[in-house]
């Protein structure tokens, strides 16, 4: 068949599929109020969660932290809040939250726990704006997400260097007319000492004052980790894909976080020096100069300071592919193009270690580190939704579907009830929304239904005693009997053989990087942030169902640069991929499949890539 009877072939074939997308255009993963389904307890429970996270937890920052309250008249005063369900805590008792908190905790995760609540935030404000709430509740949906911007900003300009991210940020100082932050305030230590040495001398977590000279009510976490640099890019790209033509949103504070992502980047695909000789790229290097502790995004990084030749680690290819995929999005920096496509697609291939070597670093039977899974499920995320060329976007939805959630692997998420993992799967799998994309969406939908309400204390959860465990038989606390693994799960904790339903798994502060094999646990003053649960249904509700996963291509999604620079955007403005720009997603795939056959190119050549990009400048080098 000639190229020229391929055309209107490929054109009757998207046109069909824009048909059957139109059917389901207005249709989300999670049923709005006018859609058939609709679930209004559930959508209850998820404002009660908006309640908690922005009238208690993310007083100190806007990044969702958990909060310990000891005093059980203290809990109880909580309880009666979220009974009444009212939304001022301060009206409804007569005290301002500081005086019944005793600390906030976990800044060392605020990135990755805040940065699906980030997410959520941001999802939620489209939603309301783009499905015709009243204009006082976008209002303040709106007042959220510009909070939430500023925070993405200090993030990054607290470190006092372009392109270092911190690991957690922290108030010192309570905004006028409340009561102090609860909580003693940490030791501060300079990032150098009078000779210039980075201090402390051996790398970990440490708390440093303000370096930007702008921001004296913040001090900073160092020493960011792999987990929390994917939070906060996973964020990043979710708020400004939301705002970007907005005209509501003020344009310089989406212009600070394209220059924050360009920064950001161009850090990243320097070298760096990981051991004695040898260096790589893809590495977070912190204020001080150094490396990290838990650094590494380059697939040829087997471990920390440890490199190979070859790419092997496909744990690190999805992280490092999936971070300046969005990082190009957010910046449109022809040099994150030019390294991200040239350099990572089409000379070390990592979509081909992904796909050779990414299942057998992710799942590990009862050992797999869920924190990890939910990782690459963040950092996939941002190729899905980003990646808008024809053979990528196939590429990457093969390797969802085979290598990350129905895996062949022992506990991989297919079944398991992570609605987070359950609904990226429905968005965006090559089938969309139908057969096994709608059993997704039904297992997220029973957690969503059967996770706790707010409040949502750590209160301890013991679904097998001693004795129980010794059998390996166990009754949960809903009465269903399950059988016990004889080995341990990963961190020690004695797990199930199948997943628990939600309404036995013991609470947590992030239930997706949560093992829900684990049987015990909790029993902690705390109350937990619930960013989990916030971020995934505000994400069903913005996601579109397809038949495809098309649809939920981002319609802000960028293209290659031009000569000139300018890194050109696909689709239309809102918050999902019109029916059109899905068509003539299909009608390109169908003809760059074709020519890349008769021309026998690589498949991970570009199709988009212009002759006069500018190169990378910093290529990555093992020496």
């Amino acid at each position: 068949m000639n190229a020229s009877r391929l055309v209107p072939i490929a054109a009757a074939a998207a046109l069909a599929t824009l048909a059957k997308l139109g059917t389901a255009h207005a249709e989300t993963l999670v049923p709005g109020p006018s859609d058939p389904g609709f679930d209004q307890a559930l959508l209850d429970k998820a404002d009660a969660f908006v309640v908690q996270i922005h009238e208690l937890l993310t007083l100190p920052i806007p990044f969702g932290l958990d909060a310990f309250v000891s005093r059980p008249e203290d809990q109880e005063l909580i309880n009666e809040f979220f009974a009444a369900k009212q939304t001022s805590f301060t009206r409804f008792a007569g005290r301002h939250p500081f005086d019944l908190i005793e600390q906030y905790d976990d800044y060392a995760h605020a990135a990755i726990f805040g940065g699906l609540q980030v997410a959520g935030d941001a999802f939620r404000y489209a939603v309301l704006r783009d499905q015709g709430a009243p204009e006082e509740q976008v209002s303040r949906a709106r007042a959220i997400y510009l909070r939430n911007l500023d925070a993405l900003d200090w993030f990054v300009r607290v470190t006092g260097v372009p392109g270092v991210v911190a690991r957690g940020i922290r108030r010192t100082q309570s905004q006028a007319g409340e009561p102090p932050v609860p909580g003693a305030l940490p030791e501060l230590v300079p990032l150098f000492d009078e000779s210039g040495a980075p201090l402390p001398k051996y790398k970990g977590p440490t708390w440093r004052a303000d370096q930007s000279g702008e921001l004296p009510f913040l001090i900073w976490l160092d020493d960011a980790s792999r987990d929390t640099f994917d939070g906060y890019v996973f964020a990043l790209g979710i708020s400004y894909d939301v705002g970007a033509g907005d005209p509501t949103i003020p344009s310089e504070k989406l212009e600070l976080l394209s220059q924050h992502a360009r920064d950001i980047g161009r850090r990243l695909i320097e070298t760096s020096e990981v051991a004695d000789g040898v260096e790589i790229d893809l590495v977070l290097r912190d204020a001080d100069g150094r490396p990290t502790t838990y650094h590494a995004f380059s697939a040829e990084e087997v471990l920390e300071g440890i490199v190979g030749v070859d790419g092997s680690n496909g744990f690190n290819a999805v992280m490092g592919l999936g971070m300046l995929r969005t990082l190009y999005h957010v910046s449109g920096d022809p040099e994150l193009w030019d390294h991200y496509r040239d350099e990572l697609v089409a000379k070390r291939d990592f979509f081909g270690v992904m796909e050779r070597a990414l299942k057998s670093t992710l799942y590990f039977g009862e050992m797999t580190n869920y924190s990890q899974v939910n990782m690459a499920f963040m950092a996939i995320y941002g190729l899905l939704r980003y990646e808008n060329d024809p053979v990528l976007a196939a590429r990457v939805r093969r390797i969802l579907e085979a290598e990350v959630y129905d895996a062949g692997k022992d506990r991989d998420p297919r079944g398991l009830g992570q609605t987070f993992f359950d609904f990226i799967f429905a968005a965006f799998r090559s089938e969309g929304s139908t057969g096994i994309g709608r059993e997704a969406i039904e297992e997220g939908f029973a957690t969503l239904r059967g996770h706790p309400a707010p409040p949502y204390w750590d209160g301890w959860v013991e679904n097998c005693d001693p004795m129980e465990i010794d059998s390996l038989e166990c009754e949960l606390v809903t009465g269903k009997k399950v059988r016990l693994s004889p080995r341990k799960g990963y961190g020690d904790r004695v797990v199930a053989v199948e997943p628990l339903p939600i309404e036995a798994r013991p609470p947590s502060d992030f239930s997706w990087r949560s093992d829900p094999h684990a049987v015990n646990g909790g029993g902690k003053s705390r109350l937990n942030p619930g960013g989990d649960f916030h971020g995934a249904y505000w994400m069903g509700r913005f996601m579109k169902a397809s038949t495809s996963g098309l649809e939920n291509i981002s319609p802000n999604a960028r293209g290659a640069p031009t000569e000139e620079g300018c890194a050109c955007r696909c689709g239309a403005s809102g918050s999902g991929v019109s029916g059109s720009g899905a068509a003539w997603l299909v009608l390109g795939w169908a003809v760059s499949a074709r020519v890349r056959r008769r021309k026998k190119l690589p498949p991970n050549q570009s199709c988009h890539h212009s002759p006069g990009t500018k190169k990378s400048a910093t290529p990555a080098t093992i020496r």
